[in-house]
C-alpha cells in the first residue's frame, strides 16, 4: 500500500508540475508547445523498443489495433493537447485543469460504456452528475478567471472578450473529451492487444509528426527557430514530467484499486488551483472553489 500511495501521489505531483510548465509557456504557439511535449515519449521509450527489436522481438500490434491507436493518438494530440494548451492562456491553470479532468472522467465513463461495454453503476452515475455540476459551476467563474489571466495582454479587447471566454471553457472541455477517447483506445489496446511501451511510443510519434508538421505550417521555420532556449527547455520538461507521471500512475493502478488511485489523482486539481493562484496570480473565485470541490467529490466517487 505504501508503494501504491507513493506512486499515486508522485503521479499527481508530476502532472501538476507538467501543467505548471505548460502554463509558463502559454505565450508560445500551442501547437508547437504540444509537439515538444510529445517528444520525450519518443526519446524515452524509443531506445528500449529498438533494443527489443534488435533482440528479435516483434512487438507491433495487429493492423486494426495499430490503426485505432494511431487514430486515438491523433485525436488526443490535436484536439487534446493543443486545445488544453490554448485554454491555459485564456482561463488559466486553476480553471483549465478541473474542467479538463472532470470531462476526462465523464467522457471516459460514457465512451467506456458504449465501446467497451463497461458497466455504469448507480455510484458512477452519481459521480457523473457531480462532474457535470462541477463543469457548470466552473463555467460560471470563467469570466473572473479570464480577466486575471488577460491582465497585461494587449490583444484582448472588450469586443472579443466574450468569444475568448466561451472558447477557453470549450477548449478545456473538448480537450478532456479527446483525452477520454485516447483513454478508451488505450484501454482497448493494452488488454492483450498491445504493450504499454508500444502504446506510449505510438502516441508520442503521432504527436511529433502531426503537431510538428502543423507547427511548420503555422509558424514556419522562422517561428520554430525563434523559440528561446528557456522556453524550449520548459516545453521539454513538461513532456518529461507528463511521461513520468503517466508511468507512475500506471504502476499505481497495478498495485491498488481504481477508487483509491483516483482519490490520489484528484489531488492534482487542488495543486493546480494553488499553483495558478500563487505562481500566476489567477483569480480564486467562489465558483472556482466550489467547482474544484465538486470535481474532487466526483473523482472520489468514480468506481471505474
Amino acid at each position: 500500500m505504501l508503494i501504491s500511495t507513493t506512486c499515486g501521489l508522485l503521479s499527481a505531483i508530476g502532472y501538476s508540475i507538467a501543467n505548471v510548465f505548460l502554463r509558463a509557456v502559454a505565450h508560445c504557439d500551442p501547437i508547437w508547445v504540444s509537439a515538444m511535449k510529445a517528444a520525450p515519449n519518443v526519446l524515452l521509450v524509443g531506445p528500449w523498443l529498438l533494443l527489443l527489436y534488435l533482440r528479435g522481438h516483434r512487438f507491433l500490434p495487429e493492423p486494426h489495433v495499430l490503426k485505432r491507436l494511431i487514430l486515438g493518438a491523433l485525436v488526443a494530440q490535436v484536439f487534446g493537447n493543443v486545445l488544453f494548451q490554448w485554454s491555459l492562456g485564456v482561463v488559466g491553470l486553476a480553471m483549465a485543469v478541473p474542467l479538463c479532468l472532470g470531462t476526462i472522467i465523464l467522457g471516459g465513463a460514457m465512451l467506456g460504456r458504449i465501446f467497451l461495454n463497461e458497466p455504469l453503476t448507480i455510484r458512477t452515475l452519481f459521480s457523473v452528475g457531480l462532474l457535470i455540476g462541477a463543469i457548470s459551476v466552473l463555467s460560471l467563474g470563467a469570466a473572473e478567471a479570464q480577466r486575471s489571466v488577460s491582465v497585461g495582454l494587449d490583444d484582448v479587447t472588450s469586443a472579443d472578450s466574450w468569444w475568448r471566454l466561451a472558447a477557453g471553457v470549450a477548449a478545456a472541455t473538448v480537450s478532456g473529451m479527446a483525452y477520454a477517447v485516447l483513454g478508451v483506445v488505450i484501454r482497448y489496446g493494452v488488454t492483450g492487444r498491445a504493450t504499454l511501451s508500444v502504446t506510449v511510443f505510438i502516441v508520442g510519434v503521432v504527436g511529433v509528426i502531426s503537431l510538428g508538421s502543423l507547427s511548420l505550417w503555422q509558424i514556419g521555420w522562422q517561428g520554430i527557430l525563434a523559440t528561446s532556449s528557456d522556453d524550449l527547455t520548459v516545453m521539454l520538461l513538461a513532456g518529461l514530467m507528463n511521461t513520468a507521471a503517466f508511468l507512475l500512475l500506471t504502476r499505481a493502478f497495478q498495485l491498488a484499486t481504481v477508487v483509491y488511485v483516483n482519490a490520489l489523482n484528484a489531488t492534482q486539481v487542488g495543486m493546480a488551483a494553488v499553483a495558478g493562484v500563487l505562481l500566476f496570480q489567477e483569480a480564486l473565485s467562489r465558483e472556482l472553489t466550489l467547482g474544484i470541490l465538486l470535481t474532487i467529490a466526483g473523482l472520489l466517487l468514480m468506481k471505474r
